[in-house]
């Protein structure tokens, strides 16, 4: 069965005691983006490993990840999980201009 990453990751920073306003500002990001991230049920990768360095934990181990990732078919990504990479490099690429512009 295939797992939500980003309520695998909201469980864990749920659990960490750690504030949604701290992991936002040592993530460089928004809260609101936070809170996007939880809703991603595919949630990249390179995002789940910056909340790992983070919270100093593993959130998702080998075993869920070949669950979710394992494509032996090699068939092409549905709409929805296209829609979903997207998304999420559409947010990264926007919380990264912002920090560029907040240092001009």
């Amino acid at each position: 069965m295939k797992i939500h990453i980003g309520q695998t990751v909201e469980n864990a920073v749920r659990g960490s005691g750690m504030s949604i306003t701290a992991i936002s500002h040592k993530l460089n990001v928004s809260r609101k983006t936070i809170y996007n991230y939880f809703e991603d049920p595919e949630l990249d990768l390179k995002i789940v490993k910056r909340f790992e360095q983070i919270l100093h934990t593993s959130i998702i181990s080998q075993d869920q990840l070949m669950v979710n990732y394992n494509n032996p078919e090699g068939l092409p990504l549905t709409a929805e999980k296209e829609a979903a990479y997207w998304r999420a490099k559409y947010i990264d690429l926007l919380e990264r201009y912002t920090q560029l512009l907040e240092k001009k």
